[in-house]
């Protein structure tokens, strides 16, 4: 009976039997069939690159979440800009009313003033982890352009005009044979798409009105009788410096009725501050005038281009997806007033200047004044409101892509988990197997050694050797 070769074949199964328990025990404790390369080398370096991708999605979703908060921390100064603009509007309102004493005026103009300072306040203090956000160096789309709706360039748009036509059959802005064919149309349009000289040019709220009719019409700047025309009243208003000796532009001209139009009229105001040649308004198409035009109106606000964006100027780059180049750019646009081009509005009555660049005196009425503040702080709430649109559309999309980034962590981190995790149920059934066997495998080890000892025992009897002491031979 090969007894010790038997013991060596328990013993190895054994050995192997306690190894599957111990594996199983790790496996409990951790939850993982393979934590280690040992477990499974294929297995534990899949589990890893898919682990890498769920890592870089989980961070993205981080990214996306600071940049919502970045963007929420912009939106919510812009909405101050806004509600500051809407109380600059009422301001403005409240001024166009020749109830208003001088008194009055200043007294509102002084608080446009302080509110105008706030708004360049917030737009150079609004930050997020020690980045200015809104002083135009994320800015990367152009800002918003009242002429073009979105863009770049000089150019006129027409506005409502702020002196009332009186009543009669003209309508406020048209005449009735505007082309000498009989055919109706604006007193005024602009010469192609408005567009001037850059360099050369003044923003202003330019109007234009039909004031008299005479059969022998004299130029009030020339003198000369142009026979039978109309007078034509131009008054132009700027804060610009450049704009000449005072803020309002006033000039009256003699224009022949029936002479058909006059096409590619630049409107100027004189040189001023050293400016070698007048500066340009707008050019204009001056309808066919007649007789019956008197008391025609309209009304232009040329602008600048709008502000463009820093040099330097870029986006703000967010990685939101768990690969190299997986980012969305983010712009943030400059709200300052001059950005917003409402820097100089005023609701004061100013003082005019004639075609030579003489004061002529103080206007009785800020209409003009108020009117253009009106038009340009209409202009910056929709600047702001769009800047806030555009915002809002960069945080959805944001959220898409935290939502989609979530999404596939969520399946990739099942793909790991059907790799790496272990199966309790199979694995405590294993378990209770292998220490089934191990309690079974000892117990025949037992065995073994006792059957072992007996017949040892057996055998020294039958040589005639005593077990013990004094001990009887076998029978």
């Amino acid at each position: 009976m090969d007894v010790l070769g038997s013991a060596s074949q328990v013993l190895l199964n054994l050995s192997l039997t306690q190894k599957r328990e111990q594996t199983d025990i790790r496996a409990l404790a951790s939850g993982l069939r393979v934590s280690s390369a040992v477990n499974d080398p294929s297995g534990y370096g899949i589990a890893q690159r898919l682990q890498t991708q769920v890592n870089g999605f989980q961070q993205a979703v981080q990214n996306v979440q600071t940049a919502n908060n970045a963007l929420a921390v912009a939106n919510g100064a812009l909405t101050t800009i806004t509600l500051i603009l809407q109380r600059i509007r009422s301001l403005v309102v409240e001024s166009r009313s020749d109830l208003n004493s001088s008194t009055d005026l200043a007294n509102i103009q002084a608080e446009i003033s302080q509110l105008l300072l706030e708004v360049n306040r917030i737009s150079s203090n609004t930050s997020f982890n020690g980045l200015d956000l809104l002083n135009g160096q994320f800015q990367t789309t152009p800002p918003y352009s009242p002429v073009s709706g979105n863009g770049y360039g000089f150019g006129g748009y027409q506005v409502t005009s702020p002196i009332p036509s009186p009543s009669g059959a003209v309508p406020s802005t048209n005449v009735v044979n505007a082309d000498g064919l009989g055919n109706p149309g604006p007193l005024v349009t602009l010469a192609g798409s408005g567009v001037t000289v850059p360099g050369n040019f003044i923003p202003s709220l330019v109007v234009f009105q039909v004031i008299s009719y005479s059969a022998n019409a004299i130029d009030p700047d020339t003198g000369i009788n142009v026979g039978p025309g109309v007078l034509v009243h131009i008054q132009a208003y700027s804060n610009n410096p450049a704009f000449g000796a005072a803020p309002l532009y006033e000039d009256t001209q003699a224009v022949p009725v029936n002479s058909g139009q006059l096409l590619g009229i630049p409107i100027q105001v004189p040189s001023a501050y050293g400016n070698p040649s007048p500066q340009n308004l707008i050019i204009i198409n001056l309808a066919n005038l007649t007789s019956q035009d008197v008391g025609a109106t309209i009304a232009f606000e040329t602008v600048n281009p709008p502000a463009q964006p820093p040099a330097g100027a870029g986006p703000l780059y967010v990685q939101d997806g768990p690969q190299e180049g997986q980012t969305t750019a983010i712009s943030l646009p400059g709200v300052s007033t001059n950005d917003l081009n409402i820097s100089d509005i005023s609701v004061l009555a100013p003082q005019t200047v004639n075609i030579f660049n003489q004061v002529t005196g103080q206007s009785s009425s800020n209409s003009i004044p108020a009117a253009d503040a009106e038009i340009r702080v209409d202009s910056a709430i929709t600047a702001v409101t769009q800047a806030q649109a555009q915002i809002g559309a960069q945080m959805v999309s944001l959220n898409y892509d935290a939502n989609n980034a979530n999404t596939a962590a969520v399946n990739l981190t099942a793909s790991v988990s059907s790799i790496q995790d272990a199966n309790i149920g199979a694995t405590v059934t294993d378990l209770t197997q292998q220490r089934i066997l191990t309690q079974i495998g000892t117990s025949v080890l037992a065995q073994m050694q006792v059957s072992a000892t007996q017949i040892t025992a057996l055998m020294l009897n039958g040589i005639g050797i005593g077990v013990g002491a004094g001990a009887a031979p076998i029978a």
